[in-house]
């Protein structure tokens, strides 16, 4: 069924959720997280999508039939639009104002579910993830009774690079956990935001003006390593210590770090970590269908052929300019 204020179809057993334009921001700038252990929490899972493939279909249904209680909410574009502005515009217009202007459907989809799950707490999925595992057996019974704010699992687990370097491994974004009010999300939110706002005025237009050319990459901009970077700078001045891969690489169990829960590799990205064998079972499959990533490559090679272009005719003027004068007749 579906939500005619909001687009919102409910795929689980339970479909309802309310979305009050009156209702306090879950992006306050100062927002008050609950004290109950995560592992109670996600008794839903988010996804996006006008239309779903079969494959996707499929894959989709995996969270319901591995989790029978699980509320599964499926948005489309229209409800994402309606789902930002009825939970920020109140106290965060600008984070509106972004997500409104974005053009680039992958930047939007990024950011848009940090924001879903900042403002309703949850699981967010990808269309092309399975879930393998039931949500209830992920936290480990030695974490259950912690304050879990985020859990996230490893899609590059690397060694420390030394003092000054950026952070090395990079969590995933096809999949995270996060409690409403999040405090870890609001700091991605918050440092995406700022990422993007920066380009565009790097590049002296708009937020709306903003094209694939100006983009040194997506996963540096919306995706999975500013997520990381943001979550490292969040534990950061939680602990009022550096935190970086030194704290979680090569875990072969999940780790809590600060308020953050970091799965081992295996967890949400085993083929990209090699099929560990060390690390227990997979929780979540990810089949790679990223459809972004044949624009990024076009737009990057249409940004090599301009950048010749300008190289040659600058030579070419170069040229002209050291040409002697024909002599005076």
């Amino acid at each position: 069924m579906q939500s005619p204020e909001t687009g919102i179809t409910g795929m689980g057993p339970s479909v309802s959720i309310s979305v009050p334009p009156e209702k306090p921001s879950a992006s306050d700038s100062h927002p008050t997280p609950s004290a109950a252990p995560i592992y109670t929490l996600p008794d839903k899972v988010w996804h996006k999508s006008d239309n779903l493939s079969e494959n996707q279909r499929e894959w989709t249904g995996s969270w319901t039939n591995k989790n029978p209680s699980l509320r599964q909410e499926l948005l489309t574009d229209r409800s994402t639009e309606a789902f930002v502005r009825a939970h920020y515009f109140k106290t965060r217009p600008d984070i509106v104002e972004v997500y409104e202007a974005l053009s680039i459907a992958i930047l939007r989809a990024d950011l848009f579910r940090y924001l879903v799950v900042l403002a309703e707490g949850g699981i967010w999925g990808d269309l092309d993830t399975t879930c393998e595992k039931e949500v209830s057996e992920w936290v480990p019974l030695e974490y259950r009774n912690e304050n879990i704010d985020m859990i996230v699992g490893l899609e590059f687990d690397f060694e420390w690079r030394g003092p000054g370097t950026e952070v090395a491994s990079q969590f995933c974004n096809w999949v995270f956990v996060g409690r409403k009010n999040s405090r870890n999300l609001q700091v991605i939110v918050d440092t995406v935001i700022n990422q993007l706002k920066d380009i565009a005025r790097a590049n002296a237009v708009g937020i709306e003006g903003i094209t694939w050319e100006m983009l040194p990459d997506v996963v540096n901009v919306t995706g999975p390593k500013i997520m990381t970077i943001a979550i490292m700078q969040s534990l950061e001045q939680l602990l009022g210590r550096p935190v970086d891969d030194r704290d979680y690489a090569h875990i072969t169990r999940p780790k809590l770090v600060g308020d953050v829960l970091i799965m081992p590799g295996v967890s949400f990205a085993a083929l990209q970590n090699k099929n560990p064998t060390d690390q227990g079972d997979p929780l979540v499959t990810h089949h790679y269908e990223g459809l972004w990533k044949k624009e990024q490559v076009q737009a990057k090679e249409r940004k090599k052929q301009k950048e010749e272009q300008e190289r040659q005719q600058q030579g070419s003027s170069s040229s002209s300019s050291s040409s002697p004068s024909p002599a005076s007749a």
